[in-house]
């Protein structure tokens, strides 16, 4: 069902109701969120600024993962169990270990 035939339902249904019904305000098939706090702050939020990540980069480096540089600044590679590969998140590009 396409949003016109939804639209031609639901005041189908409104002529149908009578005076009383029909001067209520249609029904919201989806809600709108009224928190845009909790949209702006997630429970793991990203560093914060460009020097935050490029210390997290760095201590990747040093620790041995790949980097991407699909973006910048570059994507730390993570190393996937099941065929141990290095896989981009963001990507998807893979290197062999």
């Amino acid at each position: 069902m396409n949003l016109n035939e939804l639209q031609a339902l639901l005041s189908q249904e409104q002529d149908d109701a009578g005076p009383e019904e029909g001067a209520q305000a249609p029904v919201k098939l989806v809600p709108r969120r009224q928190d845009t706090e909790a949209a702006t702050s997630p429970a793991a939020p990203p560093a914060a600024t460009l020097a935050e990540r490029l210390q997290e980069i760095e201590l990747a480096m040093k620790l041995g993962y790949l980097l991407c540089k699909c973006t910048w600044p570059p994507q730390i590679m993570v190393l996937t169990g099941v065929d141990h590969v290095y896989r981009c998140r963001r990507c998807s590009r893979v290197r062999e270990m």
